[in-house]
């Protein structure tokens, strides 16, 4: 079974690679993650429900952080195993960021004609004019494109599984922790802004 596909999530390159290794956020995005622990730096293991068409089972899962170049990319080589058979294999992970389409104010600017009498106005000034108020440019927003590409084989009962369906299901499920991640990171990035926006409680001493 081959995997591959992209996906944009929004925030930086480094936040996305933290979400990645951090045992709470695996937990709480991962379908149906029922545990997760940290056994070492760069490895886990947990256990994991999942359900199929027919059947459901709970799968115990290991997983290993390998050849890791943070922010930039890292492979994740694991094991599922249960009552219905194993998969094992690997997928690797590049993270680049990328630029939220920024959004310049630049307003229309009206240069008038000068009346009558007045000095004309020499190249530079109506270049000054005519320029775009960037001061008032929209921060970039961080994003980063995260690319994933893997493999796995199957064994047991779950290899009677058709390859088209279980790589559609395993698509399905990649997507779904994405679509999770990205709410996550969002969610976290609300919470510094709010706690930031908060005026300082502290009083000056006497």
């Amino acid at each position: 079974m081959k995997i591959a596909g992209r996906n944009v999530l929004d925030a930086a390159p480094a936040e996305v690679f933290a979400a990645i290794c951090d045992p709470a956020t695996l937990l709480s995005v991962i379908p149906g993650c029922q545990a997760v622990e940290q056994l070492a730096p760069d490895e886990y293991a947990g256990s994991l429900l999942l359900r199929l068409p027919g059947a459901t089972g709970t799968f115990r899962t290991s997983a290993r952080l390998v050849d890791a170049d943070p922010p930039r990319s890292a492979g994740l080589e694991g094991r599922i195993e249960g009552p219905m058979g194993m998969i094992s294999g690997r997928v690797d992970f590049d993270l680049r960021a990328v630029e939220d389409g920024r959004a310049d104010f630049e307003p229309s600017v009206a240069v008038d004609a000068p009346a009558a009498g007045d000095a004309p106005l020499d190249d530079a000034s109506a270049d000054d004019r005519s320029a775009p108020d960037r001061s008032a440019a929209t921060p970039i927003r961080p994003r980063t494109l995260l690319e994933y590409r893997g493999q796995a084989v199957i064994q047991g009962p779950l290899a009677r599984l058709d390859s088209r369906f279980a790589e559609s299901l395993a698509a399905t499920l990649i997507g779904q922790g994405l679509h999770s991640l990205n709410s996550h990171l969002n969610r976290a990035r609300s919470t510094v802004a709010s706690t930031s926006g908060r005026p300082s409680t502290t009083e000056a001493p006497e």
